[in-house]
């Protein structure tokens, strides 16, 4: 028999960072009816702009009936549509759905926004996420359902989400309601990782030994071996601040008897290696080292750390990022009771 909720309408989940907006229309059963994807991110509107732009993308789906509507990501900061706030850690994961912050909005629909969340890094400094919580709490939903074939699936409690800032997540089951354990975010780590290869290649010196004709794209010209001698390198001498300078002076030094050298369109995969290893390098040292990580995440770069992680020994699996924050966003409007009750608003 077909299922009589196929193809009606129950919500609508919009993941909104900082470059992109990304808009999901769900059905009960949280499978996508449709979507949007727009260039238009919190850095290119204005606090006045937020509104109106999403009303515009979301009408056609409220045509038939009005509809509650969720949000996660940077919309949510303190330069977005409305500041969210912070949860601390540690956090069980169903709490998010008890926590939303509620958005008014001219248009009188249901909506709210998924907070960020607040604790201490694996060295025990201050961090904070902002749209990865989303993420996570898919990602566990899909390692239960994926636990079902292979009960291993769910012997990965070290997350890693590569990004312009990855995150490095801790889960343990903690404490939750009707004294009922449950997983939940121990610690997380952020680095910079993206950025500072942004930076280098764009603004330093080192970036100025890349061939002018060299793509943007990293992976168009990409090595893996010499990738896996920046990851090695980073294992062997993880003081950063000096072995960054090699990836400038093995150019150079190529024309002696030096053990590392690189050609110039060669800087780019060692230099990513590089970073990545020093990571790589800095979670182990802090934690131990992992069996298992989970990466979730898509495309190149997410394949970049599965390289590394590989180089390093440790077996890893991936998860597609935009399933892990569609399945996040549905599992918290779930939890705040927001699928199929357009009339009964948003707990605050």
């Amino acid at each position: 028999m077909p299922n009589t909720d196929t193809d009606i309408p129950a919500i609508i989940a919009v993941d909104w960072g900082s470059s992109n907006f990304r808009a999901f229309l769900l059905d009960r059963d949280g499978r996508v009816l449709a979507e949007r994807l727009q260039p238009q991110g919190m850095l290119t509107l204005a606090p006045s702009e937020f509104e109106t732009f999403l009303l515009g993308q979301i009408t056609a789906w409220l045509q038939e009936r009005p509809m509650p509507v969720l949000m996660a990501g940077m919309v949510g900061s303190a330069q977005g549509w409305r500041d969210a706030g912070y949860v601390d850690c540690p956090l069980p994961l169903s709490e998010l759905g008890r926590k939303l912050c509620k958005v008014d909005n001219s248009a009188g629909l249901p909506m709210a926004m998924v907070p960020g969340i607040r604790g201490v890094s694996f060295n025990g400094l201050p961090d904070v996420m902002r749209g990865e919580e989303v993420q996570l709490l898919g990602a566990v939903r899909m390692s239960l359902k994926d636990e079902e074939t292979d009960p291993a699936c769910t012997e990965f409690p070290i997350y890693c989400l590569p990004g312009t800032h990855s995150k490095w997540v801790r889960l343990s089951k903690l404490e939750g309601g009707h004294d009922k354990s449950e997983t939940g975010i121990s610690d997380f780590t952020t680095f910079m990782t993206g950025e500072l290869f942004s930076l280098l290649v764009e603004k330093s010196i080192i970036g100025r030994a890349i061939p002018q004709e060299s793509p943007v794209s990293p992976t168009d010209t990409f090595s893996r071996h010499v990738f896996e001698r920046g990851v090695d390198t980073a294992s062997a001498y993880p003081d950063l601040l000096h072995t960054l300078f090699s990836a400038r002076s093995a150019v150079i030094s190529a024309v002696t008897n030096s053990s590392l050298t690189l050609a110039p369109e060669e800087v780019r995969s060692y230099l990513s290696g590089l970073l990545i290893g020093t990571e790589i390098h800095t979670v182990v040292n802090s934690i131990g080292m992992p069996a298992r990580v989970t990466l979730v995440g898509g495309g190149n770069l997410t394949e970049l750390y599965r390289f590394a992680l590989e180089r390093r020994g440790i077996h890893c699996r991936c998860l597609d990022g935009s399933d892990t924050v569609r399945n996040g966003l549905f599992a918290i409007a779930t939890q705040a009771g927001m699928i199929d009750t357009c009339t009964k608003g948003v707990q605050p």
